[in-house]
């Protein structure tokens, strides 16, 4: 369930979920890029990536337990959603769902930049279009994994066009792929939420939507649930049945604080495990 919520799509050409459960990744370790893979054996989560070396095994273990946030402890939050009337269905569809949070800052703003104002699959498609041109690609070739910034920071804007970005999307995905991540990360970490909303919004293409979506999948604030999102929204209030907007879809999750991104998680849980 959350390898499906993380790839979100069949257009989704980087996280890939096979029949049979299993999650497949392109990574670049110490060998290069390689095929990282997982799945679930009753109790236990098995992973494994080729080609590696053994001293692959923390980078492996420090991905994925950021990537499925393996070290959060939720059983506050299923508490809580399991007193809350009109929620049972979601408790029994979501049970074990997890958060993803993406690897790196770039990836979640290059998420941002790619779903803002379109569908799910339109904003996938741009992404693994993305993907294809300017992400690190597994030895057999068969397999590219996200956007790498480096090599987006030197693309021409013709080429970022080419996989669907507007002009204007792609000199702004181009020039977040210029900034110093890395320090910038260190930054927003040492900030509360508002502060680092602040600073999110400050940044080109971000508006409040894409800064509470990087929040959340890139930084790990579990306690934000993304405004004016349309489509939680609409997800919550098939839940509920009766139609809830984007702002009360944010005071609705205000009631699962500190853990009220864990409902958008389960919004697209819910859909893609049949809840319409």
């Amino acid at each position: 369930m959350t390898a499906r919520v993380l790839r979100r799509s069949p257009r989704n050409l980087i996280d890939r979920v096979d029949e049979d459960g299993t999650w497949t990744r392109a990574v670049v370790l110490s060998r290069g890029p390689a095929l990282l893979s997982g799945k679930q054996h009753a109790t236990r989560l098995i992973f494994d990536a080729a080609p590696a070396r053994a001293e692959d095994r923390p980078t492996i273990k420090a991905f994925v337990t950021r990537l499925f946030s393996l070290e959060v402890d939720l059983a506050p939050f299923w508490r809580r959603v399991r007193r809350e009337r009109g929620l049972a269905e979601l408790v029994r569809r979501c049970a074990g769902l997890r958060p993803q949070r993406f690897p790196t800052l770039f990836e979640a703003l290059a998420n941002g930049i790619c779903c803002q104002q379109l569908s799910l699959a339109a904003g996938m498609a741009r992404l693994g279009h993305l993907a294809e041109r300017f992400g690190a690609r597994t030895p057999d070739g068969m397999r590219a994994g996200p956007p790498e910034p480096e090599r987006v920071a030197r693309a021409p804007l013709s080429a970022l066009r080419e996989a669907g970005l507007s002009a204007r999307r792609a000199a702004e995905l181009r020039e977040l792929a210029r900034l110093p991540l890395g320090r910038f990360e260190r930054e927003l970490a040492a900030l509360a939420d508002a502060q680092a909303r602040t600073r999110l919004l400050e940044l080109p293409g971000i508006g409040p939507w894409t800064a509470d979506y990087v929040l959340l999948r890139g930084l790990g604030r579990l306690d934000i649930f993304p405004a004016g999102d349309v489509g939680a929204a609409h997800a919550l209030g098939r839940i509920l049945g009766r139609a809830i907007e984007p702002p009360a879809a944010v005071r609705f999750a205000a009631r699962f604080a500190p853990l009220r991104g864990m409902l958008y998680f389960c919004m697209l849980g819910f859909t893609l495990a049949g809840g319409g």
